[in-house]
């Protein structure tokens, strides 16, 4: 079974503006992000994170603070609770969309993606393990509240497979 590495992190919505700045730096909330992504993969060297999970009131303002038009809406609703379900998620989203008003944004590009082209759209590396960090509603996180999450393989309950490459041959005489 598939497990996630999961880091925790929050900031206070009080400290930004209406834009999505905090008020004693100008600092935005993605640019804080960014610093939780960064820590993420500081904290697990060799992971970045790929699900940023947080309420709905969060991910209206990490929208404003990267400037997303008004019909834009950040983040994919979760069908199946707290936990992101890759298969049937996007589907219900794209389904749900498609009687929409608005536009959802389902992913945001990485605070490791350092290349962009003339559109300033981040440019993907196939040989990299640096993808957009896919942008998940749970409703039951608290204002100021992200977590950034990776799966993982790991499966500690599985026992290590034996490889036997010779075995005797016993003869009975």
């Amino acid at each position: 079974m598939e497990k996630e590495i999961i880091e925790n992190y929050s900031f206070n919505p009080l400290d930004y503006d209406e834009s999505g700045r905090r008020k004693d730096d100008g600092k935005t909330l993605r640019d804080v992000v960014k610093d939780f992504e960064h820590d993420f993969h500081n904290r697990h060297s060799t992971e970045y994170a790929l699900n940023l999970y947080a309420n709905s009131r969060t991910m209206n303002l990490l929208a404003k603070s990267n400037g997303a038009e008004p019909f834009m809406i950040y983040g994919m609703d979760l069908c199946h609770g707290t936990v992101f379900n890759p298969k049937d998620d996007p589907d219900f989203n794209f389904q749900v969309d498609s009687f929409s008003e608005f536009t959802t944004v389902y992913g945001i590009d990485s605070a490791f993606m350092t290349d962009f082209n003339e559109n300033g759209y981040p440019v993907f590396d196939d040989n990299s393990e640096v993808y957009p960090l896919t942008l998940l509603i749970d409703e039951k996180m608290r204002d100021g509240e992200i977590r950034l999450t990776t799966p993982t393989t790991d499966d500690d309950d599985e026992e290590p497979e034996t490889i036997i490459n010779d075995v005797p041959q016993k003869e009975y005489v």
